[in-house]
């Protein structure tokens, strides 16, 4: 599917693919902010969101990280090491928030912070999507220096769709997925085994004729958890996606127990990503009746 028209009627495809659509307000820069301050209001507003996203899994400290992120990328716009923080920063906003709705806006925030990064890192994937390529076929202009960006713009892209609804999963699927494959080839490990733990709960949730299939999901997720065996979001993903799909309650349950079963701080950097693996956890453990 080419989504680099105007004629898409999905705004967060348009945002990943249509270029062509873009309003200058989409570009990062806000109404008023300097275009090149001095540098060191930047990074000091960097210092101060890398100490505030620290500490991300308090919600105040998160707002602080945002606001900081949000400040520096106003005065240094389309700078990477910005637009990265931002977008990692909007991806945990969006990971916490309480359901689908109110996560919407921060997975969407995520790809347009990850898309100006990836633009700024790779200007070959910037001109194919100007020119109107496929999205899934441009990514593999990406080199490893942009798996990361490249990988939370697939991943705003197919959780936002997801957020609002089939035919949006349906308009943005293939390029997420071709997206996404492409950051695993670059780099299997960011955010502990990311890309795999994304391949793995989009194929579980996808008919085989539309590129999903439990083989596939099984794949994926075996890799995440040799990858990062610590990573409780990945077993959660498992559960709600892989182990529904098959009917395996055993399944179900025991990968539900070990996320419950575990100390979140064991791995201290992920402990704010484990603590909301395990809330979820216990709120999947609670629909068990409607799922099986």
């Amino acid at each position: 599917m080419r989504l680099g028209t105007c004629a898409v009627g999905l705004a967060l495809a348009l945002l990943v693919a249509g270029s062509a659509c873009r309003r200058p307000a989409e570009t990062g820069s806000a109404p008023g902010a300097p275009a090149r301050p001095g540098a060191g209001s930047v990074e000091a507003a960097l210092a101060e969101g890398d100490r505030a996203f620290a500490r991300r899994g308090d919600p105040a400290q998160l707002q602080g990280a945002l606001a900081a992120y949000g400040r520096a990328a106003a005065q240094r716009p389309g700078d990477p090491a910005v637009e990265l923080r931002l977008a990692r920063a909007e991806a945990f906003r969006a990971l916490a928030a309480p359901g689908p709705a109110e996560a919407r806006p921060g997975w969407e925030a995520s790809a347009r912070a990850a898309e100006r990064a990836l633009r700024a890192l790779q200007p070959a994937w910037a001109a194919a999507i100007d020119a109107g390529e496929d999205p899934a076929a441009a990514a593999a202009r990406v080199d490893a220096r942009a798996a990361e960006p490249l990988y939370l713009l697939a991943q705003g892209a197919m959780r936002a769709a997801q957020a609002t609804g089939p035919g949006a999963v349906l308009a943005v699927k293939d390029a997420a997925l071709g997206m996404m494959a492409r950051a695993a080839e670059l780099d299997e490990r960011v955010d502990a085994a990311g890309p795999h733990r994304a391949l793995g709960a989009w194929r579980a949730a996808l008919p085989v004729a539309a590129g999903g299939g439990a083989s596939a999901a099984r794949a994926h997720f075996d890799r995440a958890r040799s990858l990062a065996p610590d990573d409780l979001l990945a077993r959660v993903a498992e559960a709600e996606t892989y182990a529904v799909l098959v009917q395996d309650g055993a399944l179900f349950d025991r990968l539900l127990a070990e996320v419950l079963a575990a100390d979140p701080a064991r791995d201290p950097p992920r402990a704010p990503e484990n603590g909301i693996a395990q809330r979820r956890a216990r709120e999947l453990a609670a629909r068990r009746g409607r799922l099986f």
